[in-house]
Formats: C-alpha cells, structure tokens, sequence
C-alpha cells in the first residue's frame, strides 16, 4: 500500500493562530460592549484553563471575587491585564497541543 507524503506539520501554529484571532475578537467585542457586570463573561469562556484555575483558588480561598483580576488600574487595564496574561497561557497550552499533534506518526 502506497501512502501520500506526509506534509508539512503545522497544528503548532494553526491552533494558536486562530485562537488568537479569536481572542482579539472577543476582546474587541469586550471593549466595545456596555460595562455592565455580564460584559466579561465572554473573557473568561474563552481563557478556560486559566478563568478555572481562578476559580478553583476563589473556591478554596473562600473568596467572593475573581481573584485573578487585578484592581486598581481602572476598569479596562484591569481586563485588559488579567485577559492578556490569560490569552498568552491558553495559546502556549494550544502550541503544545499542536506540537504534540504534529509529531503523531502517520
């Protein structure tokens, strides 16, 4: 049986690339919205990993805000801090995932 070449392996950089253009969408969407207490749901459904480990702490702290927003910076740069760190982790995790796809055989 003749198998085709395998091409090049690009997971590594699809999945980040299109998560990124994802997250600057939200982010967009964020920053353009009413400020009202439901605009950052959007932010924290697309940073799984980090907005669960925030409220796995907030769980075992006993906290009753989302401790890894930061204050005082006013309201946009204390998104805009949490949301860019948060972006920057969920894409690395993407980039490892795909890296991992990439050297699948076959």
């Amino acid at each position: 049986m003749i198998r085709p070449a395998a091409g090049p392996r690009r997971a590594r950089l699809i999945l980040p690339g299109l998560y990124l253009l994802l997250a600057l969408y939200v982010w967009i969407d964020f920053a353009t919205a009413a400020r009202d207490g439901l605009a950052n749901v959007g932010l924290f459904l697309v940073t799984p990993p980090v907005a669960a480990l925030g409220l796995l702490i907030d769980w075992m702290t006993g906290s009753t805000s989302f401790s890894l927003l930061p204050g005082g910076f006013g309201y946009l740069a204390n998104h805009a801090i949490y949301y860019v760190l948060a972006v920057a982790v969920t894409a690395g995790l993407l980039f490892l995932l795909g890296r991992k796809i990439d050297r699948r055989p076959g």
